[in-house]
Parts: C-alpha cells; structure tokens; sequence
C-alpha cells in the first residue's frame, strides 16, 4: 500500500512530547483494512509480519470502564484496536497509545485520525513500555496521567516458546526477560489514584498475574474466556484499581461459541458486532 496522509482531526494530548505523525504511512508494508464492532471503526493493519488484531483486543476494549472525558492509555497499542474500540463505545474519550515499532506507531496514528469522531484529543508516542524514571516521563508517561490503563501483552516466554525468526513479530509476541513486570510497573506510576489497569493473557499466565497484581492494585477482577461453553478458559481479562482495597473477584467464564460449534454466543456476539460492553463490577 502506497504512502498516504491522513489529517489529524484531533488536538494533540500531549504537549513538548515527540509523538508519531498520522501522515506518513510506512510504504513498504502491506496492509488490510479490517471492520472492528460491526463496522463502528475501520482499521489498516499490516497482513502478515507483525501482530494482527482480533478478538482479544475487543474483550480487553469490552471490559475497560471508562466514561467520555477521560484517558485512556494504551500500553503496547499496535495499530490502536483495543483503544479504539473503547473510544467507539464510549465516545469523547482522551486517548494516548504507546507502541515501540515505528512503523505500527505510524499506523495507530492514522487509524486513531481515520476514528477521531469517537475521540476528544488523542496522540501516538512511540516508546518501550519497560522505560523507568526520567526517560519514561519525557517520553510522555508521567505520573498520575490516566483513569485507565489497557494492556495486551506479548503472549510467549523464550523459555517456553520458539522465538519467531520474523523481528517485528517476535517483538510483538514474546515477553523479554524481564516478563510482563515492566507493563504492571509502568501501569501503576502512570495511573491516578482509583485507576483501573484491564489486560489480557492466556488463562495459563494468570497465576503470574495475580503475583504482579499483588501490592499494586486491589479490586481485582478476574473475567475468565473459554473457547466454547463447556470448555476450559484459554483466556482471562484481569482487572486491578490502584490503591484500592476491594475484594478479590473471580468471574464465571463467558464462552465465545456456543457448545460443540462456531456459532458465537449471543453475549459476545453483542460485544463484537454491537460494541456491548462486559460490566466486570
């Protein structure tokens, strides 16, 4: 897909911070264009070599409380579809998305453009979310910033998975040696007080989860997902609130298909095609 440029419809969120541009499109990726929410929002993504978004940035979008006016960060963007799909339910959201490829930053940047009717202000920084102290608040990511935090982090430990030969997609998929503690450290320095921070994983790391959870967040919410009703749960959305002390939750699981097919339940249905939100409490 050739270079294109987009305008920015939006006021820029962040002030004195070098964030990403939406008019300068990287040229040598192949990109799709793919309906999220029923057609609610388009967005390009690249075809093969890098993460794609799918369903499991609907259910992070799904469960993320936020009300219009408020920020919304998303650590570890992509190309901007779980934010996205926040703001097209929610509508007047503030939206920051970090995301360290370059070239997927420049994408989020025009899908968020492409979106800006469901969008109050917005902006794209392109940046490691493990960055600690000074250089992480240059970047943009200073303290006390957000209501929400969303996350889906990469899903594979190297210990336990072959590492993808492709750069690009390797980064996307596979934690570094330092695990997924860099998205709970930066999460909970970025949020106010009463913040939520909602991520998704597959439903094997959530022990680790609830580890990183711990002395960070209370309130935890834990909503699990199974392949099809009767199935055990492949995924989780956990939720945390800094500095709360409310009562540990665990969810029962929603099935995305219905029993013994590929008919997706009613409930996700709604959340897929209508934007339904998933009210975890």
């Amino acid at each position: 897909m050739p270079s294109m440029t987009v305008p920015s419809l939006l006021p820029a969120l962040l002030e004195d911070v070098a964030t990403v541009s939406a008019d300068a499109l990287p040229s040598d990726v192949v990109m799709s264009e793919d309906d999220f929410l029923g057609g609610r929002i388009s967005l390009l993504q690249p075809r093969k070599g890098h993460h794609r978004s799918g369903t499991d940035a609907v259910l992070l979008a799904a469960c993320t409380p936020a009300r219009p006016g408020e920020l919304v960060v998303d650590l570890g963007s992509g190309v901007g579809a779980a934010g996205l799909c926040v703001a097209a339910r929610v509508g007047g959201l503030r939206l920051l998305a970090v995301e360290i490829d370059p070239d997927v930053a420049a994408i989020a940047a025009t899908n968020i453009a492409r979106s800006a009717k469901y969008l109050a202000a917005a902006s794209v920084i392109c940046c490691d979310v493990a960055l600690r102290g000074e250089p992480r608040k240059l970047a943009g990511l200073t303290e006390n910033l957000a209501h929400h935090v969303i996350a889906n982090p990469p899903y594979y430990r190297p210990e336990r998975f072959q590492t993808s030969p492709n750069e690009a997609r390797a980064t996307a998929h596979m934690l570094t040696d330092e695990g997924m503690e860099p998205w709970f450290r930066t999460a909970v320095s970025i949020l106010k007080s009463g913040g939520t921070f909602t991520v998704v994983q597959r439903a094997d790391e959530l022990p680790a989860l609830l580890t990183l959870m711990e002395g960070r967040f209370g309130g935890i919410t834990v909503q699990p997902f199974s392949p099809r009703e009767g199935e055990a749960a492949h995924r989780v959305v956990v939720q945390g609130k800094k500095q709360s002390r409310g009562p540990f939750r665990l969810l029962p699981a929603i099935a995305l298909h219905d029993a013994g097919t590929d008919t997706p339940g009613a409930r996700v249905e709604a959340v897929h095609r209508h934007g339904a939100a998933i009210d975890l409490g």
